[in-house]
């Protein structure tokens, strides 16, 4: 989190040195105000990040405080979180509808106060260097307008008429869209239904400026799903505080979308896997041979030097890498026995088969194309699509040798597994051919760091 400069308002003193040192701990700036006046005071003066007051203070209420706040152009931008011993949902409803950007009940501040301090901010650090397509034929205004939002922090580029801003939305990519109505050539009503009926730019923020006489276009507009209607002339602080608030409902509805997403996928990824053990239950010889897989990619990913993300990722797709053999035969899929050709051909479907699995599933692409593609060989002899070098995924390269190195080791109702010492010299023999280098090395890398007993 940022190193932030925080203003706090309450008429308690011990409340005030328990929040000061709470914020204090956490290397945030503060600011104490002892009632909302000298609030008020405190922000005609100094520059602040945040925000934090109490609701019930002699003089001016915190939500009186709030609502003052949030009605100043200069202040405006600042964002309020209420820590209050008043936590009624009536209460917590009252401070947001006054502005605030959270209420936390002061029994819960030790633990819930700095969580949201960042959140806030992380939501603050979101809107700066936004880009804005101011879209205004008068050069008086696009200059006013443009230094204004460069002034809040925004990127600003700016086009002559609804045309110009067609030709060049895509290079620019917007975060918001500020258009005037009446332009030549495309107006602002054209340009609004172009871009809504587009899958493009159909979410896309646009605000639209004009005079008063256009109210009936404007709610037609806004029904059609214009974000905010600003009428002409207007105060470029408000427009400031239009454009960070349209941002920060953005951010708060991608977190929401991102937690819904998440949660969808833990479900999803939770079935799979229990279908992954319902599929090594019916191989007593195969059972856990994805769990020991996934710890030898999760090894292999470390080596390489992978991020928490890309970890999850590869974890997920080493998981369920066999999970298409759900679909194969038990009369081919434990044949004690050496495969014929059609019995070979017919388990190499699994790698098709798991792309019909996880095809449907949103947010699953780099997991099925890394299953998918385990199988590949660094020379392009594998399957299912020949891929070769590089043109394999890497976490499918990954896979491969952590697959390979498992299945050599384990037993077999045909075969015994080999010893650690002969799998790792079919792995180094296959590099360059069957595995690809990079990965190989990270590999061994990693076996380097265990004791022989641990290997498998």
């Amino acid at each position: 989190m940022k190193k932030a400069n925080v203003l706090i308002v309450d008429d308690s003193r011990s409340a005030l040195f328990a929040v000061k040192a709470l914020l204090n701990h956490a290397d945030i700036h503060t600011v104490t105000a002892s009632d909302a006046l000298q609030g008020q005071e405190a922000l005609k003066k100094e520059q602040f990040d945040l925000v934090i007051t109490d609701v019930d203070m002699p003089n001016l209420n915190g939500l009186d405080f709030c609502k003052w706040i949030k009605s100043n152009p200069e202040t405006a931008h600042i964002p309020v979180i209420v820590l209050s011993s008043l936590d009624t949902d009536i209460d917590i409803e009252n401070g947001f509808r006054v502005g605030a950007d959270a209420y936390v009940p002061k029994r819960l501040a030790n633990k819930e106060l700095i969580p949201h301090i960042e959140s806030v901010m992380d939501k603050c650090t979101f809107v700066k260097d936004k880009t804005i397509l101011v879209v205004e034929d008068s050069k008086t205004i696009q200059m006013v307008t443009k230094q204004g939002l460069e002034d809040a922090g925004f990127k600003v580029v700016l086009a002559d008429d609804g045309q110009h801003a067609l030709d060049i939305i895509d290079d620019v990519a917007p975060d918001i869209l500020l258009t005037d109505l009446n332009m030549p050539r495309v107006d602002g009503n054209e340009l609004c239904r172009r871009l809504f009926n587009t899958d493009k730019y159909e979410f896309l923020p646009i605000v639209v400026m004009s005079s008063l006489g256009d109210k009936s276009m404007m709610r037609r507009l806004i029904r059609d799903g214009v974000a905010a209607f600003i009428v002409k002339p207007f105060n470029v602080d408000m427009l400031v505080v239009t454009m960070e608030k349209l941002l920060s409902d953005h951010f708060q509805r991608m977190l929401e979308e991102r937690e819904r997403l998440i949660h969808e996928q833990k479900l999803t990824i939770g079935f799979i896997a229990s279908l992954v053990n319902v599929l090594e239950a019916r191989d007593k010889y195969t059972s856990g041979h994805s769990e020991a897989v996934t710890r030898l990619a999760i090894a292999i990913g470390r080596e390489l030097g992978f991020k928490d993300q890309d970890m999850n990722r590869l974890q997920i797709a080493a998981s369920l890498h066999d999970i298409g053999k759900i679909g194969i035969r038990d009369n081919v899929l434990l044949k004690p026995g050496k495969l014929t050709m059609d019995e070979f051909k017919h388990i190499q479907t699994h790698t098709v088969i798991i792309q019909n699995i996880l095809k449907p599933l949103p947010g699953m692409e780099d997991v099925l194309v890394a299953a998918s593609s385990h199988h590949e060989r660094w020379d392009g002899t594998g399957y299912p699509n020949g891929l070769k070098g590089e043109d394999i995924p890497l976490f499918g390269r990954i896979i491969a040798v952590a697959d390979v190195f498992h299945a050599l080791t384990g037993d077999r109702p045909y075969r015994d597994g080999m010893s650690s010492e002969k799998a790792l010299q079919v792995i180094s023999d296959g590099v360059g051919s069957h595995f690809c280098p990079t990965v190989a090395a990270a590999f061994f890398r990693y076996i380097k760091t265990l004791k022989n007993d641990n290997l498998t």
